[in-house]
């Protein structure tokens, strides 16, 4: 698997990165470890989880994703071999089964501080090589989370800053706080994305969309690096019947997924296989994350990496549906 270079930093990553948001709730400690090993074995290197994962799921609290790769990490694999990102701002401080009763925990200085130390614990490491903030708070202010981040940097708890779920304009926000106040800033942006456009009114949530404006924001600056989620949306596209998530049931997502089959019988290739290298021809560079519940299924994401795009081939997929 090729590596790129994270942002302005030194690090260098997998062209993939390993989502694990279920791993320690729908996948027990000996499944995770199995892909948590398949996905380095294979050469990867960029492993990401949250202080959330998986609270939603029954029994869940948001701590299972962390301790199962800090018990992965403390039976034998090399902590400074991995690049282990994970997220702050998104865990619940109330949850009561139905998101209009939540509360999240937000993004005040001391906040992001006190859960970066839960993250330590659980993931049985002394540092995190990315630290995201899960959510774009509006109400916080830029400055205060730039502040924590900036100390956590110089107690060498956190390596290279990130946020989610944003929008363009707040990135030059803070790149213009950052400048003026001399405090650290983001290297990553993680998004959610996928090859399938979903309706202008769809409702995601906190999530938001990889779009245009963010892409020519990083098209022009080599200091940020963008990795975006959801990007086999759950199954869709290997498991589809003429029928799409709500969200993405479009005439524009029929006219996609009939030029995506057509390209991938040509070349030989899985659906997915061929999402993914779509993702990773993008200029600016684009990491995806991926996942599964099994080795099989990682393998074949994984393959993807050697898949080779024309520009032409590229275009067609591109502008498919226009």
């Amino acid at each position: 698997m090729k590596q790129v270079f994270l942002g302005n930093t030194e690090m260098s990553v997998s062209e993939l990165c390993l989502g694990t948001m279920y791993f320690g709730t729908k996948l027990n400690q000996a499944q995770s470890e199995l892909m948590l090993d398949c996905f380095v074995d294979c050469g990867g290197n960029f492993i990401d989880t949250s202080n959330n994962y998986a609270f939603w799921m029954e029994n869940g609290k948001g701590d299972e994703s962390e301790e199962a790769i800090g018990r992965w990490l403390s039976s034998g694999r090399k902590r400074e071999e991995i690049i282990l990102a994970t997220k702050c701002g998104g865990r619940p401080t109330i949850y009561k089964d139905n998101l209009d009763d939540i509360k999240l925990e937000g993004l005040s200085f001391n906040t992001i501080l006190k859960t970066v130390e839960g993250s330590l614990k659980r993931l049985n490491t002394d540092y995190l090589d990315v630290l995201y903030s899960h959510i774009d708070f509006l109400e916080y202010p830029i400055d205060e989370r730039l502040e924590a981040f900036t100390r956590l940097k110089k107690q060498g708890k956190v390596r290279c800053l990130g946020t989610s779920n944003t929008q363009a304009w707040r990135i030059l926000e803070s790149q213009n706080r950052s400048k003026e106040l001399h405090l650290e800033n983001y290297s990553v942006i993680q998004q959610k994305y996928s090859f399938l456009r979903p309706k202008y009114n769809a409702d995601f949530w906190v999530q938001k969309l990889l779009n245009s404006e963010m892409l020519d924001l990083i098209n022009n600056r080599d200091d940020l690096t963008i990795t975006v989620y959801s990007t086999l949306l759950s199954g869709a596209y290997v498991n589809f019947d003429g029928k799409l998530p709500n969200e993405y049931n479009t005439p524009d997502s029929i006219h996609r997924m009939a030029t995506l089959k057509q390209m991938a019988e040509e070349k030989g290739i899985m659906v997915n296989q061929l999402v993914l290298a779509w993702i990773m021809h993008h200029t600016p560079k684009i990491i995806p994350l991926i996942t599964g519940s099994k080795v099989d299924q990682l393998k074949e994401s994984i393959e993807s990496t050697g898949i080779e795009l024309t520009k032409s081939e590229f275009v067609e997929l591109s502008n498919s549906g226009d």
